[in-house]
């Protein structure tokens, strides 16, 4: 990955235990930021979190964060704060889905799916908003998807849902927050092979006709192409950038 010029910013990733948001971690840490890793499974981010720091000789702060819980979102902007003394780029990454059929999809579910994928990064951006207003700067990176576009063939309308609100709350906080000179932007992944999305790259008939047919590249992703993109958009490289959603998905979209 190319370095962007990050050093020394501070960068809070939420889903940070796994999957792309252990990703977008490397990513900053490897052009100079320090990060604070938040989610639920403390054992992982702290393992993730030495990793970066190791690796890449940044602060990395593992935080553990439901961000389900308003005043656990709170507390992690907070203790950002007191940690790294601001809250310069704020990702919001974490994400889950539930499949089944919209007959047997409860409230519950609904609810669920969209406190953590939507709910969480409304009141990320809300707490980091204001930190980065009175110092007029700061990036806020929303991780959508292509399943935010439009349906398929997997039962899980609440995430198609939360992943579109992604999309749309971007621009709207990009036009409401743009005269204070904060960016937000999103990025929308196609299929990547975590934990969240192997079953069905693994599936050798699912990947044959849904997943190779709309790839317009001759090849799948690997998770550490994600991180780029983020590093980018959070960069003074993508200054005059706002309101946008970055397809990173082989061409899926293009179809």
């Amino acid at each position: 990955m190319a370095k962007y010029k990050l050093e020394g910013k501070a960068v809070i990733i939420t889903g940070a235990s796994a999957g792309l948001g252990e990703q977008f971690a490397h990513g900053f840490a490897e052009s100079g930021a320090n990060v604070v890793l938040a989610a639920r499974r403390m054992e992982l981010l702290e393992k993730i979190a030495k990793d970066v720091s190791d690796k890449h000789g940044v602060t990395a702060i593992p935080y553990k964060t439901d961000v389900a819980v308003e005043s656990d979102i709170i507390n992690l902007v907070k203790h950002t704060v007191e940690q790294l003394g601001t809250v310069d780029v704020l990702v919001n990454n974490a994400g889950m889905y539930i499949v089944k059929p919209l007959i047997e999809q409860t409230l519950e579910d609904w609810h669920t799916v969209m406190d953590v994928n939507l709910t969480s990064a409304f009141l990320a951006t809300r707490e980091a908003a204001k930190v980065m207003i009175p110092k007029k700067s700061g990036s806020i990176v929303n991780i959508s998807s292509t399943f935010g576009f439009g349906g398929t063939m997997f039962t899980e309308v609440s995430y198609y849902v939360s992943k579109g609100g992604l999309v749309t709350m971007t621009k709207a906080l990009a036009v409401e927050l743009g005269q204070y000179n904060i960016r937000v932007n999103a990025i929308a992944p196609g299929f990547f092979p975590t934990a969240m999305s192997i079953g069905a790259m693994e599936d050798k008939k699912l990947r044959e006709t849904m997943i190779e047919p709309r790839t317009a590249l001759p090849m799948l992703a690997k998770n550490e192409w994600i991180r780029g993109a983020a590093c980018f958009l959070a960069s003074e490289d993508a200054k005059y950038i706002t309101g946008h959603t970055l397809a990173v998905d082989g061409g899926w979209l293009a179809y």
